[in-house]
């Protein structure tokens, strides 16, 4: 009986030293991954390093060990991925990491997964993050959510003005879903797509993306630390945005802008064309002429107004 024992004792050490962890969790492989997290609700992903790695076993038995939070009703599926590429084009640039998918949008976990203390602190942050944070923001919807130009009724919001086609764009978007999430009781968090909403784009001077934007109290904050981590972003909406110089969030521009940078746009066309002599003879006057008939309708609009009303 004791030699029984003593052989069980041998391979349970012998099992602990090499670092193996039996648990329920099956590992997703990569030509099934971007399927199986758009298809399903709620997926959590632990992204282990492929060479030997003692602390993903452990985040792995203990994630194995995670209950579904009380409040959240849709199951969480949870898998474990061993794949360097993909880790990298959701920016979980250490192992181990926990990406949470929600409807497909991820979201890169801010914590720890080391020991068993660890694992109240995940289960209220995936209560916290089961709903995206981070809003879409449009040309036809900034302004009324934002109020970013008239002092802003709404609160603070950063945003983030990137491309989908963008590899750098979309590597920081699980880390600013993070950020969203930690803040999201105190600043919103918001994203744009510069490709769908060029407007925005030309209103606030984006030329580069990603390019982050804090607007606060009728004033615009441009993001410079460079690192788009989590703890980058949410230390500059609190603090470090006060380091950096400020200007004021331009206006919206109204009908009459849009018509008056057209016309501007129509005779700078001209000019360059190489016919611009008969051009500027023949059209630059008409347009100079539309333009004062408006400008005249624009400014005699109130008076007609006020009388006939009196």
């Amino acid at each position: 009986m004791n030699e029984k024992l003593n052989i069980i004792y041998i391979c349970f050490y012998v099992l602990l030293l090499a670092d193996i962890c039996f648990c329920d969790i099956d590992k997703l492989d990569t030509d099934e991954f971007d399927s199986f997290v758009t298809a399903n609700p709620l997926v959590l992903i632990l992204f282990k390093a492929s060479k030997e790695c003692p602390s993903c076993n452990k985040a792995l038995e203990y994630l194995d060990r995670l209950p579904q939070p009380d409040l959240v009703q849709t199951e969480i599926l949870k898998r474990y991925v061993m794949d360097d590429v993909i880790a990298d084009r959701l920016g979980a640039l250490d192992y181990p990491s926990i990406v949470y998918f929600r409807n497909g949008n991820p979201a890169l976990y801010n914590g720890k997964l080391g020991s068993v203390d660890d694992i109240p602190e995940l289960l209220e942050w995936l209560t916290q993050a089961s709903q995206v944070a981070t809003q879409d923001l449009f040309e036809d919807s900034f302004e009324h959510l934002t109020q970013a130009s008239t002092g802003a009724t709404t609160g603070d919001w950063f945003v983030l003005f990137y491309k989908p086609g963008c590899d750098d764009c979309m590597k920081i978007l699980p880390s600013v879903e993070s950020a969203a999430i930690s803040v999201k009781y105190r600043m919103n968090f918001a994203k744009v797509d510069v490709e769908v909403n060029k407007k925005l784009a030309e209103r606030f001077k984006i030329t580069t993306c990603p390019y982050g934007i804090l607007f606060k109290q009728g004033k615009m904050y441009p993001y410079e630390p460079g690192k788009f981590d989590t703890q980058s972003l949410i230390a500059f909406t609190e603090t470090w945005y006060k380091n950096v110089k400020s200007s004021p969030v331009p206006k919206e521009p109204t009908a009459f802008d849009i018509l008056t940078e057209s016309i501007a746009m129509y005779i700078k066309q001209q000019v360059e064309n190489p016919n611009k002599n008969w051009m500027l003879i023949l059209g630059v006057p008409s347009v100079c002429l539309l333009l004062v008939i408006v400008i005249v309708y624009v400014f005699r609009k109130p008076e007609d107004s006020r009388q006939k009303h009196d």
